[in-house]
Formats: structure tokens, sequence, C-alpha cells
């Protein structure tokens, strides 16, 4: 028998299989441009549609108390993943900064 080689595995930020939760790193945001056009459209219409600040305070108060749990449970999740996409992006940028900074270094 032959050793096993080991398979590369592909950056976790490109693979398919990856669930990214609202954060895309600038390389698949590259590869994704090419859609983008269809989407805004959907997203002006969906931004006229939106509620006001009162009109969700409104429609909160009047949910059930089993629905509003739920929803605060879903607004807490959602809170939640927003706080891990912007530490996932603070990374990003700060290793790109020091990347910009070791480059000079090298070069010269």
């Amino acid at each position: 028998h032959e050793p096993k080689k080991k398979r590369k595995l592909l950056p976790p930020h490109l693979s398919p299989f990856v669930n990214t939760d609202g954060y895309l790193p600038p390389e698949q945001v590259e590869l994704l441009d090419r859609n983008v056009t269809e989407d805004k459209e959907e997203e002006e219409e969906e931004k006229k549609e939106s509620m006001s600040a009162e009109e969700k305070r409104l429609a909160i108060m009047a949910m059930p108390k089993k629905r509003k749990i739920l929803y605060n449970k879903m607004m807490h999740s959602n809170k939640k993943k927003a706080g891990a996409v912007n530490k996932l992006k603070r990374k990003r940028e700060e290793l790109d900064e020091n990347r910009e900074k070791k480059k000079p270094a090298a070069d010269a």
C-alpha cells in the first residue's frame, strides 16, 4: 500500500460547502460581481416596501406572546451573526494592512 496523499483543501472562504452567513471575502465578491445587476433591481423594490421604525414597533406590539418570543430570538440570532460578520471583516482589514506593511520591507 502506498500512503494516502494529503489533499489540498480549498480556502474556507472559497469553498462552496461553507456557510458564510453574510460575510463574503473580497476574492469571492469579485467572482459574484457578474450577477449583481439583476440583484440590484430586486433590492430597490424591497427598499420601497420596507416598514418604518414606528410601523415595526406597532407590529411587534400586536404580536401574540409566543410569536413575540420567537421574533426576539430571531433578532438576537441575527445580531450575533452580524457581530460575527463584523469581526471577520475587521480581521480581514487588519490582515490586509499587515500584508501591505510587510510588502515594502520585502521589496527593499
